[in-house]
């Protein structure tokens, strides 16, 4: 059993850049969506209308607040690989320095 972790960083910023850009287009999907019903619906009678409308507009800022809040994660993800790969690069050469002056011994 090997005790690595192996992260491939190009794939982890490229995924989350894809991942960022699906949530975005799924969320200007859901607001065409909101804005059609709610201009096919225009006909209810007042109250009906108001208490959809208002549900309507509840649902539409949960589904952004969702989405920032996924975008958020997805930036964390990407900056805690990005850390991890500068640590993982300073390890390397700072072990690479430690073999050079154990070798010109």
């Amino acid at each position: 059993m090997s005790r690595q972790i192996l992260i491939n960083y190009e794939e982890v910023y490229s995924k989350t850049a894809e991942l960022r850009q699906r949530i975005q287009a799924e969320l200007r999907e859901a607001e065409a969506a909101y804005r059609q019903a709610g201009q096919a619906l225009r006909h209810l009678d007042g109250r009906t209308n108001a208490v959809f409308m208002e549900s309507m507009e509840a649902n539409r800022v949960k589904s952004q607040v969702t989405c920032e809040t996924l975008t958020k994660l997805l930036s964390f993800i990407e900056a805690s690989a990005r850390q991890v790969e500068r640590d993982e690069s300073m390890i390397s050469r700072a072990f690479t320095s430690v073999r050079v002056r154990i070798r010109r011994r």
